[in-house]
């Protein structure tokens, strides 16, 4: 069975409560490429600890693409400790999409700077923007100006901490009545480097699991 993640990939582990529809979601990653359907990845972490999951427990793993969330159930065939305590999973059904964005879509206000150039040796447009939502694929911006549709823009932001510079394309601007800002801009992320790809995701899991962590979602 073809399981389509690599080696330092991030994912979201989640386990079934005995409760119906409650679950307990955690962060993972992958620590080498699945073979005829198994796969070895980290032991999962919740609220900053390890959580030590039994061999033969059922769990379902969920990974980012650009154009969504994939999800598959697999069963814990192995165990180890070690420097990086690590599970030995073996994959139950097909990869499909899953229809939950809640996963992969983090609302969130940061501050971006989007540049534009209209033409070769012409000074850049800067405007200021803020972010209303962020995924692995793109993005959603507060701006008080309008930006036109099929438009490349460079964003630059900081996550973690980290300086981050990505081209993007313009899909949509819808204009708004709002007093902080006078249009919502969707962008999607093109020509993304996989490094970026991945530190995006890892930002949006983090923030996840501060939020987790306070009870917010």
């Amino acid at each position: 069975m073809n399981i389509p993640v690599v080696t330092g990939e991030k994912l979201h582990v989640i386990i079934r409560g005995k409760e119906q529809g409650k679950k307990r979601v955690m962060v993972s990653q992958v620590l080498e490429d699945a073979r005829e359907g198994v796969l070895v990845i980290a032991m999962p972490i919740f609220k900053r600890r390890l959580v030590p999951i039994k061999t033969d427990r059922t769990i379902e793993i969920m990974f980012y693409r650009d154009n969504g969330v994939y999800e598959f159930e697999a069963r814990v065939v192995g165990r180890s400790g070690g420097r990086i305590p690590n599970l030995k999973v073996q994959a139950l059904t097909s990869v499909k999409k899953s229809q939950r964005r809640d996963y992969y879509r983090l609302n969130t206000v940061l501050p971006v700077k989007v540049s534009i150039s209209h033409s070769e040796g012409e000074e850049s447009v800067i405007i200021r923007c803020l972010t209303l939502d962020l995924s692995a694929g793109g993005m959603r911006l507060a701006s008080d100006r309008d930006i036109e549709k099929d438009c490349i823009i460079n964003c630059d932001m900081m996550l973690s901490n980290k300086p981050y510079s990505v081209k993007a394309k313009v899909v949509r601007s819808t204009a708004v009545y709002n007093q902080e800002y006078a249009f919502e801009i969707g962008v999607q992320f093109i020509e993304l480097k996989e490094k970026v790809r991945c530190s995006i995701i890892g930002f949006i899991f983090e923030e996840q699991r501060k939020l987790k962590r306070k009870g917010l979602i």
